[in-house]
Order: structure tokens, then C-alpha cells, then sequence
């Protein structure tokens, strides 16, 4: 067997064990305009087809296979063989998660009606975001249990009340399933930072007000994606705090 036919093999193998684990992200539901192929014939094909293309522009053939190409504690990218509406082959690339588990973003809310936020540096982006306590799931972990343990692990003080706001899809054009959104009432903030807050970048806290808040958004001060969906399931809720 050469280099390729194992390496394609290996990917392959570790696709047919995530279809198994978790088949509801390899359905075809009525009238799908991407059907997923698992024939290996066709997925052979179209490793081949995807392999060319790829070598005619100077990219690595390897990037054409098909099955589970790159995975982590984190993160998996799984290559699908797809067939489209006109009958022809290709591929689609999705990210998820490697295990079942549901990740959460969560609006710390005080009892005064002001909103804490985090100043955290994103290396995606490398520049400092101000955005709500987010985070990964533990494997098997709820998006509540989720959502508590960030508030303790960003900001060191326990959630109260933890309420569900919404759930988020995060990237529909290329990550699988999202995340859930909450709201956390705290008694108060700590005056401190936890243990960790700075290794994973947390540098600054801020309150501040509705007001202050919905202007952060007008200054285009305030953008993270996963804050602004809190804002806005809050809102639709009518959950979020009223102006003083």
C-alpha cells in the first residue's frame, strides 16, 4: 500500500467511526441540495478528482482526500463527498466538534441591571474583543453546565440564576451544530481576576450600563458575534435589563 493509500485510508477509517458515533450529522433529509456519498468507489473518485484539481494549482494533493483530515482536542475537519442537484461530484468541508458536548456564551447580568463584560484577546483575529464568557463544552456537558462553568473559570464568581436564551448557529456555511446562549444573574463582580484569566487572555473587566452597552454597539466598539446574539435573544425575550 503507498504513502497516499494509507494516509486516504486512515481518514477514511476515522470518518466511518464518526458516522457510527454520530449519525445524525451524515443524514440526507428529503430534498437536500448537498447529498453526503459514502460509496468508497465514489469517494475514491473524488478524492482523485479533488487531488488533481488541487495539484494543477500548486496546492498539496493530500488536501483532496475525503474523511476526517485534521483533528485536535478541539476541533475536527471532515472533507464529505457530496453529490449536487445536476448530478455532478465534489466535496464540502465542515468543522466540528470532536465530541458531543454543547458550548455556550453567557451575559453576566448584575442586580442593578448592568451587564460585565470581558476584554479578551483573540489570536483568529490578534487584537483585544470585548464579548461575554464563552467557551468549548466539556465532553457530554450541557450548555448550562457549560455556561456556569465559564462565568466561574472568566470572571471567578458563581452564576446564580442561569437562564436560556437561545441557541446560535454559529457558521452555517461550514461548522456543524453551534452553540446555546445564557443569561447568568451574579450578585457581584470579584475584584479580582481568577487564576487563569490571564493565561487564556483575559486582561480587563468592565460594567456598564443598557445604555452604555447598546452605544458600544454604535461605535462599532462592541461586534463579537456570539454578544450581540445575547443581546439580541435578551431583547426578543424581554429579558433584557431596563435603562435607568
Amino acid at each position: 500500500m503507498t504513502d497516499q493509500q494509507s494516509r486516504r485510508a486512515a481518514r477514511l477509517a476515522a470518518y466511518d467511526r464518526l458516522r457510527e458515533q454520530r449519525p445524525q450529522l451524515f443524514e440526507n433529509p428529503p430534498g437536500a441540495a448537498f447529498e453526503i456519498v459514502v460509496d468508497p468507489v465514489l469517494q475514491q473518485q473524488v478524492a482523485d478528482d479533488s487531488a488533481a484539481k488541487l495539484g494543477r494549482a500548486g496546492l498539496p494533493e493530500e488536501n483532496g482526500d475525503i474523511g476526517v483530515v485534521y483533528a485536535d482536542r478541539y476541533l475536527l475537519l471532515v472533507r464529505d463527498a457530496v453529490r449536487f442537484r445536476d448530478g455532478g461530484l465534489g466535496v464540502y468541508i465542515r468543522q466540528m466538534s470532536p465530541h458531543e458536548g454543547t458550548g455556550a456564551a453567557v451575559l453576566p447580568l448584575l442586580p442593578d441591571g448592568r451587564i460585565l463584560l470581558v476584554s479578551h484577546f483573540r489570536h483568529a483575529t490578534r487584537r483585544w474583543h470585548w464579548e461575554i464568557p464563552r467557551g468549548f463544552a466539556e465532553p457530554g456537558a450541557d450548555g448550562a453546565t457549560t455556561a456556569a462553568r465559564e462565568v466561574e473559570e472568566e470572571v471567578g464568581a458563581p452564576a446564580g440564576e442561569v437562564v436560556f436564551l437561545g441557541a446560535l448557529d454559529t457558521d452555517t456555511g461550514a461548522e456543524v451544530g453551534g452553540d446555546e446562549i445564557y443569561l447568568a444573574y451574579l450578585s457581584q463582580v470579584p475584584a479580582e481576576r481568577p487564576a487563569g484569566a490571564t493565561e487564556e487572555g483575559i486582561d480587563q473587566f468592565v460594567t456598564v450600563t443598557p445604555d452604555e452597552f447598546t452605544q458600544m454597539i454604535r461605535d462599532g466598539v462592541l461586534g463579537d458575534a456570539f454578544t450581540l446574539a445575547a443581546y439580541a435573544f435578551a431583547l426578543a425575550r424581554g429579558l433584557w435589563p431596563k435603562a435607568a
